[in-house]
């Protein structure tokens, strides 16, 4: 179904009213992607609200909310698949966090309300803008003020393949490890299983290792992400890995974890 067509479906069900608010609401996530620009006007007026916002209850109410700053960091998840996995990333309360594809933001605010108050949270993700497949430099103003308490969020702007961006992984992580490594970059088969075989050493035993759009549907939306998933699970002992999914007819989402 095309724009046009979907356009015409919503303003016949729910109204033009709907429509109207659903195509402003489009464009400016659109103009945020691609600038970040309205994340940067609106990051020095967050910090009092993400401060109040202490639990990961809370913080996932938030980003599937209306509030015009939660539009513009709202996670690609379904909530009741990514709600799952903060339960485990929660009773794991992560000292080292490490995502791979961070986009809009949402998912790395949520791991600040579940890791621990000194957390150090790294994320992976290519330059973006106009012509780049990450976000937005602005962006990253507005990202920084995720931070709780003794929290430290560190941006890698990068390609996640290249062994430099490794190499400075490591340095940030030092001897502790990873506790918590959520891959959801590159979905090309070849990428996740990259990514997956590069960072995977860095996570400790007892660690957990989370894998976004497992569920098969369009490709453009999963890439080679089932395949990968598909392969890898066979290759674990029952009870290591777990499989989160509303509905494998969904088409795409799905989370799988790895207990390392």
């Amino acid at each position: 179904m095309n724009v046009f067509h979907r356009a015409l479906e919503i303003a016949k069900i729910e109204g033009t009213g709907t429509l109207l608010r659903k195509a402003w609401r489009h464009a400016l996530l659109k103009l945020d992607q691609e600038t970040g620009i309205l994340s940067l006007l609106l990051a020095p007026y967050t910090s009092k609200e993400f401060k109040s916002i202490t639990s990961w209850t809370s913080a996932l109410d938030f980003v599937f909310s209306d509030n015009i700053v939660a539009l513009l960091i709202r996670p690609m998840q379904i909530r009741e698949e990514i709600a799952q996995l903060l339960r485990i990333v929660d009773e794991l309360k992560p000292r080292v966090v490490l995502e791979i594809g961070t986009a809009r933001g949402g998912t790395l605010f949520l791991w600040t309300r579940a890791a621990a108050e000194d957390a150090l949270l790294v994320s992976i993700d290519l330059p973006g803008g106009l012509f780049g497949g990450g976000y937005a430099r602005p962006k990253a103003v507005l990202y920084k003020h995720f931070a709780l308490g003794k929290q430290r969020i560190e941006l890698l702007r990068a390609d996640s393949h290249n062994p430099n961006t490794l190499e400075k992984v490591k340095q940030l992580v030092g001897s502790k490890g990873v506790d918590f490594l959520f891959i959801d970059g590159d979905h090309r088969y070849e990428g996740v299983k990259r990514d997956y075989e590069m960072y995977s050493p860095l996570v400790r035993s007892g660690g957990v290792i989370a894998f976004h759009d497992i569920v098969p549907g369009p490709e453009e939306n999963v890439g080679g992400v089932p395949r990968f998933w598909s392969e890898l699970k066979k290759s674990l002992p029952q009870g290591r890995y777990l499989e989160i999914v509303r509905d494998w007819s969904q088409g795409g989402y799905g989370i799988g974890v790895v207990f390392k």
